[in-house]
């Protein structure tokens, strides 16, 4: 048995037990489209204004680094603003990056059949998205997702977003699952990260977010390179062991 048979036995093994999937939203269930750089340069510059020195948040900070961390500074008396109006300081600019994202967010061709598909066999399944409520909702209903997941968890429902843990388990207590029984599906460290803390399988969708080459110190329990491979293998159907790591 090849190192790919191992690690598909093993990890078919681990899917039998699962009740429930959760999923990120953007990259994952559609395409990938947010502006990261000039996003993550006008935040930064906007709470360097608000004294928040960019020294702060070390090399190439990623948006939810800067958004969590700014807050946990606000909060311990760093910077000019409270964590309240640096929070609306933040969401003002993702907002807009979020509403400019989604004239162009397409889902992926697959995602309705594989959504489908897990609800006819009786999968709970949820969304945990760092994506801004109005913006999801909008974007949801727009591309018939609205009714295929039963809870929804936005950027405005948290303190705190991927990779911190709150969203995931905000989502489980919701759907009435435990960890153990529960795999996200993200396209980013963030929701590997996530999936860690709380102590979930970690699913990674590629050709979202972050390339595998980004992946490499955040390894998955297994790697999708479409959709349509997730529900043989949460129902034990045969599949090719080539989507697992090596």
């Amino acid at each position: 048995m090849t190192h790919l048979e191992k690690s598909n036995s093993a990890i078919l093994a681990k899917a039998a037990t699962l009740k429930g999937v959760l999923f990120d939203f953007e990259g994952t269930l559609v395409d990938f489209q947010w502006q990261l750089e000039p996003a993550v340069e006008e935040t930064l510059e906007a709470l360097s204004k608000a004294g928040f020195k960019r020294q702060w948040y070390g090399e190439k900070p990623g948006y939810a680094h800067i958004y969590n961390h700014t807050l946990d500074l606000a909060e311990q008396g760093k910077g000019e603003k409270s964590s309240n109006s640096a929070r609306d300081l933040m969401d003002r600019i993702y907002d807009r990056y979020d509403a400019e994202a989604l004239t162009r967010w397409n889902r992926y061709p697959d995602t309705l059949e594989m959504l489908e598909e897990l609800r006819d066999q009786g999968f709970k399944m949820g969304l945990v998205s760092n994506v801004g409520e109005a913006s999801l909702q909008e974007a949801m209903e727009k591309l018939g997702l609205s009714g295929l997941l039963q809870v929804v968890v936005s950027r405005d429902d948290v303190s705190r977003l991927k990779p911190h843990p709150e969203g995931l388990l905000t989502a489980l207590k919701a759907l009435d699952l435990a960890p153990g029984e529960t795999l996200l599906i993200g396209d980013s460290r963030n929701d590997v990260g996530a999936a860690r803390r709380v102590g979930m399988l970690a699913g990674y969708l590629r050709g979202g977010e972050d390339s595998p080459e980004a992946m490499a110190l955040f390894p998955a329990d297994l790697e999708l390179d479409a959709l349509h491979q997730l529900p043989p293998i949460l129902t034990g159907s045969p599949v090719n062991p080539s989507i697992y790591l090596a």
